[in-house]
C-alpha cells in the first residue's frame, strides 16, 4: 500500500472520529425523560414565568402544568411539546 493510499484511510478515520465527536458534543446536556418536569419548571422559572402564565401562553390547565412539572402524570407528547417549545427548549426523542 502506499503512503498516499495510507494517508486516505488516516484522513477517513479522522474525519469519522471528528464526527463522532462533534456528535457527543451535541448530546452532552441531553436529559432523560424522567427529568422533564425538572426541565419544564427551570426553564419557566429562569424565564420569569408563572405557571398560570404558561398556561395561558401554551393553551393548557393549570392541573396539567402541574402535574408535568411534579413527574405524577403521563401525559400526551403533543402537549409536552407546546410547553418545550413555547419555553424555547428541544425536545429530542431518540
Amino acid at each position: 500500500m502506499s503512503i498516499d493510499e495510507q494517508l486516505n484511510i488516516i484522513k477517513e478515520r479522522y474525519s469519522t472520529l471528528a464526527k463522532r465527536l462533534n456528535q457527543s458534543e451535541k448530546f452532552k446536556n441531553i436529559a432523560r425523560i424522567e427529568q422533564i418536569g425538572n426541565i419544564v419548571r427551570s426553564a419557566r422559572k429562569t424565564q420569569g414565568l408563572s405557571r398560570k402564565a404558561l398556561c395561558e401562553l401554551c393553551g393548557v390547565s393549570y392541573s396539567t402544568l402541574n402535574k408535568i412539572e411534579t413527574g405524577s402524570v403521563s401525559v400526551r407528547l403533543d402537549i409536552v411539546m407546546n410547553i418545550v417549545n413555547k419555553l424555547g427548549l428541544n425536545l429530542w426523542i431518540g
